[in-house]
């Protein structure tokens, strides 16, 4: 067989559909969630996929206190999206919801959707082993004891002026064809005052955002070989335009009247107001207000390939990841308004906060060939919120080869045994140890001639609400017939 035959024979192509959302709007006005998940189904049927994930940021919106009890309806209706419950049949959701546990808080949300034809391994980081991926999982609470994602919340020296808020990282893992790659979600740190984010260049902002983000980048646990994992990285960013920049810009300095409105009682600017030589106000800043009055939404909206000159916080991670073109407007801040789809609030400069990046390594596997990458808003032409989603859909040529089965082979044998422990040792299961050690053998060439029932793992310590739907109602997995699928489904 020739050495283009093979490797045809082990190339298996594979298409993603990355999304992020922050989707606070729609906690805090169901109204939007309508519209929010027909946009979502629109996606879904215009860039049909084999892996889908979805990364949502405030989980419960901004008064999660207040809101975070219409999580179980988002899930609901989510799942009830007719491309998602058709064809399939396989998910992972973990939404972090217990906001009593301020220590650990986060609002990060990650749904991830597997076509009934792909197989799928995840890394279970607690045992250090790859699981497949054989039925619907749903997480919900403080996700402390879910032993398939890893959570952290930054440090509080990392926040700016260090006041505590719902920002960190998620991270999960997964094994497709033999190739490993991490999925890693993430909401950064916002510009909380306009005037002080338009101080200096780099903002004080700005630097936050990059230690926190080199932090989750150069910590990430390397595969059990040492080597470094490839991954996606998407969510909230928050990457602002440089203000100071900016402002110098729009600023004609030989025509235009520049006030700076001091606070009362003290020599705190609270207001600048950039006027035209006609003494007509062209930008207006305040903590809470970014104005460019006649020109805003045509700057931002209409203007977008200037507007992304002063987008420089995402260039300083090139060393390690790779971002494609972004041919589209500010994804943040819009209007809330149904009649005001492609509108800008005055609150905050527009900025391409919601992003997708690669790690080099992840990049070199795209196909470009078989599927040109897709890298968009998603809703342009409707109200979904204040953030519109973005979202990147890509295929990826995975290639498997033989030390890769052996090394998935070893992962199988390490995680039937590690079942066969934990069933024996479960509570309860005790009540069955005779039938279960009759049909339970820790020798490989036993494992795969019985049946042995697999059943999610039970904690009984487990504060999280954690809702296991099943097909049929109870999943039984026979290792011989997982065996001979693996066997099939491995490249010759």
């Amino acid at each position: 067989m020739s050495d283009e035959k093979i490797f045809s024979l082990n190339q298996s192509n594979v298409r993603f559909l990355f999304i992020t959302a922050n989707t606070g709007s729609i906690f805090e006005k169901p109204e939007l969630l309508t519209t929010w998940l027909l946009e979502f189904g629109n996606l879904l049927r215009r860039h049909p996929s084999d892996f889908i994930a979805l990364h949502c940021q405030e989980v419960g919106g901004k008064d999660y206190e207040k809101y975070m009890h219409t999580l179980d309806q988002f899930i609901n209706d989510l799942l009830q999206i007719p491309e998602l419950s058709s064809d399939f049949n396989r998910h992972r959701l973990y939404f972090d919801s217990d906001y009593a546990s301020q220590e650990t808080f986060t609002a990060l949300g990650c749904a991830y959707f597997i076509r009934q034809n792909l197989s799928v391994q995840q890394w279970n980081f607690t045992n250090s082993t790859f699981q497949s991926v054989v039925n619907r999982h749903i997480f919900a609470g403080s996700l402390r004891n879910v032993q398939t994602l890893r959570k952290e919340k930054y440090p509080r020296e990392f926040f700016p002026e260090a006041k505590w808020s719902r920002k960190g990282t998620t991270q999960t893992r997964w094994l497709i064809n033999g190739f490993i790659f991490d999925l890693l979600n993430v909401h950064l740190f916002h510009d909380a005052s306009n005037l002080l984010a338009a101080e200096r260049s780099p903002s004080i902002y700005s630097k936050c955002r990059r230690n926190a983000l080199e932090y989750t980048l150069q910590n990430l646990p390397m595969d059990p070989s040492g080597k470094h994992v490839p991954y996606v990285i998407f969510g909230d960013f928050n990457f602002r335009l440089d203000a100071h920049r900016l402002v110098e810009h729009i600023s004609d300095k030989r025509a235009d009247l520049i006030d700076k409105i001091k606070e009362k009682n003290s020599d705190e600017i609270a207001k600048i107001i950039i006027r035209n030589e006609d003494n007509k106000p062209k930008l207006t800043i305040e903590k809470k207000e970014f104005n460019l009055h006649d020109n805003h939404d045509a700057f931002f909206n209409t203007n977008t390939r200037q507007a992304h000159t002063f987008d420089f916080e995402s260039s300083l991670f090139h060393d390690y990841v790779y971002e494609y073109d972004i041919t589209f407007p500010p994804s943040y801040p819009y209007s809330e308004e149904h009649h005001e789809a492609r509108s800008y609030l005055r609150a905050r400069c527009p900025a391409w906060c919601d992003r997708i990046l690669l790690s080099h390594s992840l990049k070199n596997v795209v196909d470009t060939k078989v599927n040109k990458p897709s890298y968009d808003l998603m809703g342009y032409d409707t109200c979904v919120g204040d953030h519109k989603p973005v979202y990147l859909s890509l295929t990826m040529g995975l290639v498997q080869d033989i030390n890769d089965n052996i090394q998935s082979m070893k992962n199988l044998t390490f995680t039937s045994n590690h079942l066969a422990t934990e069933l024996h040792m479960s509570d309860k299961m005790k009540t069955r140890s005779h039938e279960m050690e009759a049909s339970i053998s820790t020798n490989f060439e036993d494992l795969i001639m019985k049946k042995v029932p697999f059943l999610p793992a039970i904690n009984n310590n487990n504060d999280d609400d954690h809702r296991t739907v099943l097909a049929h109602h109870i999943f039984y997995a026979n290792i011989k017939h997982t065996f001979i699928r693996f066997i099939r489904e491995s490249p010759v």
